[in-house]
């Protein structure tokens, strides 16, 4: 294995510096990232020690933390989930927003499962109708998805062509592709120890063009994450995000964008077992605090409160009651 890694290790090394002359920042960022997961999978047989199982996929790998972006939405509405044994678990879920003094905005979403293709529709207040088939074991491993929306006003024939989305795992990878109409979108995560490294791209057939790629790393120590992401090949516009678990009860995050010198703090507090609060403020003076409670088994509640600090005249208030 020591050999293996090191025959690896130097053939990328001569390949990156053929390429110095072109490098920027997130080419500097890819090499480090790529050369840590090959040096660390370089033996079939080595022991993984994975802190956090399989590997997320690219959306979940980038999508941020939950300190700074869940649990903050100052719409005022009212859910309500019924279940039935209808097939199995299918629920049937009731929202009302309120966008208004005077409007209430009503969305249903119904989940159901049949023969192992799990089912959901939904329909807006505006008439459009969303509709998804998926199933998690077409084969091995894969994951089938298909989905399609009909705008409220429109005629069926005038329907866009459906998203066929799939999901591949393998031991320490996985891999997600998509396809809508001429636009293919593609990506792959592979974890190697506490590491995880992916990429993603877009192809539009109809040019014959592919998008800009993207690349992410992340690194999960015992208590803490660090993740950076690198948009495009140019290196303007790279973000990193750390996450650290405090104690049981206290959950931290920051973040930083070099697109605009953007940054981003915020943390969790669990106060007792029904109860949380959290808060965060960004670089643009935005305050947002949120209040979670587990009213009774079925039923939960969500305050929050967002304020202009440059401006606090400038607010929103939002309360929102989830019914099982």
């Amino acid at each position: 294995p020591e050999r293996v890694i090191k025959d690896r290790r130097g053939k990328l090394n001569e390949y990156l510096s053929s390429q110095e002359k072109d490098q920027v920042p997130s080419t500097m960022f890819l090499r480090s990232a790529l050369v840590v997961a090959l040096a660390a999978t370089a033996s079939a047989d080595a022991t993984m020690r994975l802190r956090g199982g399989a590997p997320a996929t690219y959306a979940k790998l980038t999508e941020g933390a939950s300190a700074l972006k869940d649990g903050y939405s100052t719409q005022s509405k009212l859910s309500i989930t019924h279940g039935s044994d209808l097939n199995g678990d299918s629920t049937l879920k009731s929202t009302f927003i309120r966008d208004s003094a005077s409007k209430i905005t009503a969305l249903f979403d119904a989940k159901s499962s049949y023969q192992g293709v799990n089912l959901e529709a939904k329909l807006d207040g505006a008439g459009t109708i969303k509709g998804e088939a998926s199933y998690d074991e077409i084969i091995p491993g894969a994951k089938l998805t298909v989905s399609g929306k009909l705008e409220g006003g429109k005629a069926v024939k005038d329907m866009a062509a459906p998203k066929i989305a799939t999901e591949y795992r393998k031991d320490n990878m996985v891999a997600c592709a998509a396809v809508e109409g001429s636009n293919l979108v593609a990506s792959g995560v592979v974890e190697a120890g506490d590491f995880q490294v992916g990429a993603s791209t877009t192809y539009d057939a109809n040019d014959g063009t592919m998008g800009d790629p993207s690349f992410a790393a992340r690194y999960k120590g015992g208590n803490f994450a660090v993740t950076a992401v690198a948009n495009g090949l140019k290196g303007d516009d790279v973000s990193a995000t750390y996450t650290q678990t405090v104690s049981d009860d206290l959950d931290v995050a920051g973040s930083f964008s070099s697109d605009g010198n953007k940054f981003a703090v915020g943390a969790n507090y669990k106060l007792d077992s029904d109860a949380s609060v959290k808060g965060k403020i960004n670089s643009d003076g935005m305050l947002n605090i949120g209040y979670a409670r587990q009213l009774t088994k079925g039923a939960s509640m969500n305050a929050a409160i967002e304020v202009d600090t440059n401006n606090l005249d400038n607010r929103k208030v939002g309360l929102s009651l989830t019914v099982n």
